[in-house]
């Protein structure tokens, strides 16, 4: 054996990966790519771009929400529903997620707000839901035949209909004071000049904020024709009485928490009825309305429908009311959803007697005694 064959193989070692080294310049940069990676996804999150989302809000059953002393109350199987929009200005990101979920809609900051601050806005929508409220109770009770005296000063502006006769000229919060020269204290009042007038008619106005104000302007409004009606002057505005005042023989509470607005007005109308007489004012079904409520019965729009409809399906409501204007907004988002339009009090009531309900459980003339 030689020496060779005795002699242990050797092999040189495995050398040591060696690590990368980052220059300083691209230490820099890197920090600096994520450095702007940070600030976008926190702009994208906080950043308020001047536009406003519309989400589906809740669901709210009425007669929980609604005490009174001085008359008798009843329960009864089913209930009303008043629905709400969820109102959120737009982050960049929020923005996207609206672009991608068909059931939320962007609107411009100055169609939500107009001239007014965010918490202007909020005080107007307050006061508008303190009005809503007390023309709901005005309504049941005069529907039960009680004699309420009533005082305002002015008719407040709560929407103003897209391509409509006022849109541009009238803004959502402003208060209508006078029509042609006479004047105007209560909502009816011009409900009532305006169906004294054609359509094609000029009407001049005389408008003013919603706080009491010497500043005053003059509008002039070429009316347009109502759809139900074409011999009928058309405004197209939706308006509660500013400072509405009455003396109510029964006294009712309603807790609206902290939602503003008016479009709860024919939800309380028909929830107060429901808990001032037996029998089941919705046919022992689950009822959700939208629609402000006028001295005079009629039922207004005030918008977010679409999303109002997503809420009341996601609820599982039996039937949903929505004044005409925007029925046809509500039946493209209905999947089934049965919806029947409502332009006054009364249309209301005739609808919830196809179910056994509305007409058909009220007295069929006002019968105060038999209440209180």
């Amino acid at each position: 054996m030689t020496v060779d064959e005795l002699t242990t193989e050797q092999h040189d070692p495995e050398p040591e990966p060696v690590e990368p080294r980052w220059s300083p310049r691209a230490k820099w940069a890197a920090a600096l790519v994520a450095l702007v990676l940070v600030g976008l996804v926190t702009a994208g999150l906080l950043v308020k771009l001047p536009y406003y989302t519309l989400s589906p809000g809740s669901v709210r059953a009425t007669e929980p929400l609604i005490s009174v002393q001085g008359a008798d109350t009843y329960e009864a199987d089913g209930g009303v529903d008043y629905l709400t929009v969820s109102l959120r200005q737009a982050t960049p990101v929020e923005m996207l997620a609206a672009w991608i979920n068909p059931a939320v809609d962007v609107v411009p900051r100055e169609e939500v707000l107009g001239d007014q601050t965010p918490q202007e806005n909020r005080e107007v929508n307050l006061q508008m839901m303190s009005d809503s409220k007390d023309s709901a109770t005005y309504q049941a009770l005069h529907r039960l035949g009680y004699d309420i005296p009533v005082s305002g000063s002015g008719a407040a502006v709560a929407a103003v209909a897209d391509g409509g006769p006022s849109d541009g000229l009238l803004e959502r919060g402003e208060v209508i004071v006078g029509a042609d020269g006479e004047p105007i204290a209560l909502s009816s009042d011009l409900v009532e000049a305006v169906r004294s007038r054609a359509p094609g008619d000029v009407m001049d106005l005389e408008v003013t904020t919603l706080e009491p104000s010497d500043e005053r302007r003059t509008v002039q409004v070429i009316l347009g024709a109502r759809e139900d009606d074409p011999t009928q002057g058309l405004l197209g505005v939706s308006t509660v009485t500013r400072d509405l005042t009455f003396d109510f023989p029964v006294d009712v509470t309603i807790d609206s928490g902290s939602v503003g607005g008016p479009s709860a007005g024919l939800a309380f109308t028909l929830g107060l009825l429901d808990r001032l007489t037996p029998g089941s004012i919705t046919g022992g079904l689950d009822v959700a309305t939208t629609g402000t409520m006028a001295l005079d019965g009629t039922v207004g729009p005030v918008g977010g429908v679409p999303q109002k409809v997503e809420a009341a399906k996601r609820e599982g409501v039996d039937l949903m009311l929505v004044p005409a204007d925007e029925l046809d907004q509500a039946l493209a988002r209905a999947d089934g959803l049965r919806i029947e339009p409502a332009d006054t009090l009364d249309d209301a009531l005739a609808v919830l007697a196809t179910v056994g309900g509305g007409d058909a459980v009220l007295p069929p003339e006002p019968v105060a005694a038999e209440v209180g």
